[in-house]
C-alpha cells in the first residue's frame, strides 16, 4: 500500500488523495479480502477443499493479485519479537509459485504477552503472513472455559476386569441453543477396547435423529450429533480385552462447520485386572 500524497488546492489548503490501491483496500472488496485472510486455519487453508478453492478464486479476481513481478532479491521481510530481530526472509517474485517461507520463533518467545512484527523497507509488493502457535497445558492446570458447546463423557466402571462390560454415557449440548448443524464428538477409549456395535445401533434408533451415525476407531468412537433442542445423548458399551493401567484418548466435541468451536474432556484412567 502506498502512502497518501498531498497536492496544493486552489484556495491555499492542502488536499489529500490516496492511491488507487489504498482506496481499494478500504472498499467493501478490500475489507472482504482482509476478512478472508484473517480466517485461514493453522494450515494456511480454509478448513475444506471447496472453501479453499472459492477463496483462491476470490483472491485472483482482486487488484492486489495483479501487482508484483520479478524480484531482484532485495524484497526482504525482517521479523522482530519483542523488539529484537529474530530473522529475515528473502521474498520470492510474486509471479513464481513457491512453498510457504517459514521461520521458527520458539527461542525468542517468553511467558506472557509477546509482540511479533514483520518489517519491510522501501516500495514493497503485497504479501501476507500467518502466525501459528502450538502449546500444551497440563490437565491439572486446565480451567473449564465457557463457550458455545458443552460435552461430558462418563464411564461407569473405570476399574474393571478383563471382559467386563463398561457403559459409556455421552452428552453434547449447544449452550443457549447457539449455532446449528452437525457436531462431531470423539469419545476416547482405553487401549484394546472391544466396542459393542449393537449398543451403538440401539442408541441410533432411540435418539430421535439427534445421533445420526458413528465410526469405531482403535482409540475412540466418533459420533455424529444433531442436538436441535436440548442435549444429544448416546450410551454404548465396550469390553476391555486385556489387563492394563492406562489413560483413554482425550474426548472432544466440535462444530463440523466451525472447528474452532471445540471443547476437550480430560482422559480417564482405566485399571483393568
Amino acid at each position: 500500500m502506498r502512502s497518501a500524497t498531498s497536492r496544493p488546492a486552489s484556495r491555499g489548503r492542502t488536499s489529500h488523495t490516496s492511491s488507487p490501491r489504498s482506496r481499494w483496500a478500504k472498499s467493501v472488496e478490500g475489507r472482504a479480502l482482509v476478512f478472508l485472510l484473517r480466517n485461514k486455519d493453522r494450515y494456511g487453508v480454509w478448513h475444506s477443499t471447496q472453501a479453499t478453492i472459492s477463496v483462491f478464486d476470490a483472491l485472483l479476481s482482486t487488484p492486489a493479485a495483479s501487482g508484483g513481478g520479478a524480484s531482484d532479491g532485495t524484497d526482504v521481510a525482517e521479523v522482530f519479537v519483542n523488539g529484537r530481530r529474530a530473522g529475515r526472509l528473502a521474498l520470492p517474485a510474486s509471479d513464481r509459485a513457491t512453498a510457504p517461507l517459514t521461520l521458527d520463533l520458539s527461542a525468542h518467545l517468553g511467558a506472557g504477552d509477546n509482540r511479533v512484527e514483520v518489517r519491510r523497507a522501501g516500495a514493497t509488493r503485497p504479501a501476507q503472513a500467518q502466525l501459528v502457535t502450538t502449546f500444551y497445558v497440563p490437565w491439572a492446570g486446565r480451567k473449564a472455559a465457557a463457550g458455545p458447546l458443552r460435552f461430558s463423557v462418563a464411564y461407569d466402571r473405570p476399574a474393571a476386569g478383563v471382559g467386563d462390560e463398561v457403559t459409556c454415557s455421552v452428552e453434547a449440548v449447544r449452550v443457549g441453543g447457539s449455532g446449528h448443524g452437525m457436531l462431531l464428538g470423539e469419545v476416547g477409549l482405553p487401549p484394546g477396547a472391544d466396542v459393542d456395535r449393537a449398543s451403538l445401533e440401539r442408541a441410533l434408533e432411540e435418539s430421535g435423529g439427534a445421533f445420526s451415525r458413528y465410526d469405531v476407531l482403535p482409540d475412540r468412537v466418533v459420533v455424529y450429533l444433531w442436538p436441535h433442542t436440548g442435549a444429544a445423548r448416546v450410551r454404548f458399551k465396550f469390553r476391555p480385552r486385556y489387563r492394563l493401567n492406562a489413560l483413554t484418548a482425550p474426548s472432544q466435541l466440535y462444530d463440523y462447520y466451525n472447528p474452532e468451536a471445540r471443547v476437550v474432556v480430560q482422559p480417564t484412567r482405566f485399571v483393568v485386572r
